[in-house]
């Protein structure tokens, strides 16, 4: 399982490799984007085999270690749409969040960011 990360280009500056881990149970794919503005996203993803779930974590955060953004479905929450949620600005800061994806967060960042 690899990202193709063409697409967002314009946005990145480097990124570590997104090489798969397989296991018995789980492929697992962790990797680093530094963005344009030296903010960092930090990236976690468990395919479980058996049943197809994928256990996340994207973790956006400027470039002095404060969070930006951070989307995750590690645990319930007390919201519509446990366990998906994200962070927003803060560790408190929770709220709703759709089911996310690399590409979908990188869209947002884009949205986010000003790139010349």
């Amino acid at each position: 399982m690899k990202h193709d990360l063409s697409a967002f280009g314009h946005l990145i500056l480097s990124h570590t490799p997104f090489d798969p881990i397989v296991n018995p149970n789980t492929i697992q794919v962790r990797g680093t984007i530094i963005l344009v503005d030296q903010s960092v996203l930090y990236v976690r993803e468990n395919y479980v085999i058996r049943s197809g779930w994928i256990d996340y974590s994207y973790h956006w955060q400027a470039a002095d270690n404060q969070i930006i953004h951070r989307w995750d479905n590690a645990h319930s929450v007390p919201l519509p749409t446990t366990p998906y949620h994200q962070h927003q600005g803060s560790e408190e800061n929770v709220v709703a969040s759709e089911p996310m994806t690399l590409d979908k967060v990188l869209t947002f960042i884009a949205s986010q960011l000003t790139v010349s």
